[in-house]
């Protein structure tokens, strides 16, 4: 991997990953395990094992990790820029765009499907945690439906979850699929 597709992979993660750190995991798998083979499940889970035992966020320990390991200490502070870049990028936009339409439909509906696509995602990496570490047969979120009756907004983020995990969906689509139903049903 150059160092530039090794930048763009990371940019890519940290325009995603609004919600914060746990989001990247569910990305990361995919890519670097489910896609290219670059780790095992069991390589993943030491990944995330020594991410959360280093001090700072899970996701820039993690993409300095997966840097390190792609080529030593340049690829590492490579990734962890590549990562932190569109935070500061978006942030200073953010800032003054939602200055002036703090108020607006829009705006509201943004943030809104912001949460449910975090949602979704963070609820991607705690089926994985549990699924590598906590189970001996693997979960699924179809087990999740029956409360999701109850609460219909929070259904339709485990149903997007469930169709993604059960191979109709890639991690893009999934995000994609969970805003667009948060900013719908800020709507309603």
């Amino acid at each position: 991997m150059t160092h530039l597709i090794l930048f763009m992979q990371f940019f890519k993660y940290g325009l995603l990953c609004l919600g914060g750190g746990y989001m990247i995991i569910p990305l990361l798998y995919e890519d670097f395990v489910a896609q290219t083979g670059f780790f095992t499940p069991a390589q993943f889970g030491n990944l995330l094992a020594i991410s959360q035992m280093t001090p700072g966020a899970v996701s820039i320990n993690a993409a300095t990790y997966i840097g390190y390991m792609q080529g030593q200490v340049l690829d590492a502070i490579i990734a962890s820029i590549g990562l932190v870049m569109p935070t500061f990028i978006l942030a200073t936009i953010a800032l003054n765009f939602f200055k002036k339409h703090q108020n607006s439909t829009f705006v509201t509906g943004f943030f809104k499907g912001a949460r449910w696509a975090s949602f979704v995602m963070v609820l991607s990496a705690v089926v994985l945690f549990a699924n590598m570490s906590v189970f001996s047969q693997p979960i699924s979120l179809d087990s999740l439906t029956s409360f999701s009756l109850k609460y219909p907004e929070l259904g339709v983020a485990i149903m997007s979850a469930v169709i993604y995990y059960r191979g109709h969906l890639s991690m893009m689509q999934l995000l994609v699929l969970a805003f667009a139903i948060g900013f719908g049903v800020s709507f309603i």
